[in-house]
C-alpha cells in the first residue's frame, strides 16, 4: 500500500493503524488498575494538584493563543509530561510490592513566568495511585530558570527535589 503522507486520507490512516496493530496482537490487554480516573485525571478534579495543573495549563494555552510563548508546543509538552508520568507511576504502583519505596527525582520548571510545582503535582498523583508520600527532599541551593525566562521575567529560584513514596498495601 502506498500512502501519500502529505495528504493522507482517513482510510489510509485506518489501514496503517490496522497493519501496526497486527504486530502487537496478544500484547494488548485490558488492565483494570489503569482506570480512566487515573490516566485522565477526571476523578481528581477536586484535588488541589489537579486544579493547580489545570490553572497552569490554561495559563499556558492563553499565552500561546496570544503569541507570547517562545515555543508554541509548551502547553502540549506539559500536558503530555504529566499524562505520561501518571501512567509510569501507575505502572510502578502495579508492579511494586507493598511497602516498596519509589524515588522520583525532578526539577520544578517555569514557563512564561509561571512556575510549575512538578514535585507536588507528581506526589499528589502518586498518592492517588496508591503511594504514601514519605518525604520530598529539596536539594540545597535553588536552580534558576532559563536565561530566556530571566531576561523577561527575572530570576526565580526553582526547587530540585527527590520525592520518596512508599507503595501502600
Amino acid at each position: 500500500m502506498t500512502t501519500n503522507f502529505q495528504k493522507p486520507k482517513a482510510a489510509d490512516i485506518a489501514a496503517l493503524d490496522a497493519e501496526l496493530a497486527e504486530n502487537f496482537g496478544e500484547q494488548f490487554s485490558v488492565e483494570p488498575f489503569l482506570s480512566r480516573k487515573i490516566v485522565s485525571f477526571q476523578g481528581n478534579k477536586d484535588k488541589p494538584a489537579f486544579r493547580l495543573l489545570q490553572a497552569n495549563l490554561a495559563y499556558l494555552d492563553n499565552q500561546k493563543s496570544e503569541g507570547l510563548l517562545n515555543n508554541s508546543g509548551i502547553p502540549r509538552m506539559v500536558r503530555g509530561y504529566f499524562y505520561e508520568m501518571a501512567c509510569v507511576i501507575g505502572e510502578c504502583a502495579r508492579v511494586l510490592k507493598p511497602n516498596a519505596r519509589l524515588f522520583m527525582v525532578n526539577d520544578n520548571v517555569r514557563y512564561a513566568g509561571v512556575s510549575i510545582s512538578v514535585d507536588m503535582i507528581l506526589s499528589d498523583i502518586a498518592r492517588s495511585l496508591g503511594f504514601a508520600v514519605e518525604q520530598i527532599l529539596v536539594v540545597p541551593g535553588k536552580k534558576g530558570n532559563s536565561s530566556q525566562q530571566m531576561g523577561v521575567y527575572g530570576r526565580v529560584p526553582l526547587r530540585k527535589c527527590v520525592s520518596i513514596w512508599r507503595r501502600c498495601g
